[in-house]
């Protein structure tokens, strides 16, 4: 079976990028455009990573990764938080995600991010 990548992204662009590549990869992707539900929408999808903008609609990205991260279950769930903020550094080191990427992202980093927090090849 494979892997699930859970996409929250609003730029249509962007969120069908991430998801050509990682699936690509061999995962299965779903996408969301908001964080109005965050916690329900990872719960409903069971997702083996997310990928969380910075700039999304309702709770934002730092908000929501800091909720998924301190709800028992959904803390194990790896999270690759990008951003086109310019000071996106400072705002990664607040952040309790796993890997940070700056937008626009390389396309080598973004699968190497996907790679190195799902390393299962069966994928």
């Amino acid at each position: 079976m494979n892997k699930k990548i859970l996409i929250f992204e609003d730029d249509n662009a962007t969120a069908e990028f991430s998801g050509i590549l990682a699936q690509q990869l061999g995962f299965e992707v779903a996408f969301r455009t908001k964080t109005d539900n965050v916690l329900n929408d990872v719960l409903e999808e069971a997702p083996d990573l997310v990928v969380m903008d910075n700039w999304i609609p309702g709770e934002g990205g730092l908000s929501s990764i800091d909720m998924l991260k301190n709800t028992a279950s959904t803390a194990h769930i790896p999270i690759i938080f990008y951003s086109a903020n310019t000071d996106f550094e400072n705002l990664a080191k607040d952040s309790k995600a796993d890997i940070f990427l700056s937008k626009p992202f390389d396309i080598e980093d973004f699968e190497d991010a996907l790679n190195r927090l799902i390393p299962d090849s069966s994928k």
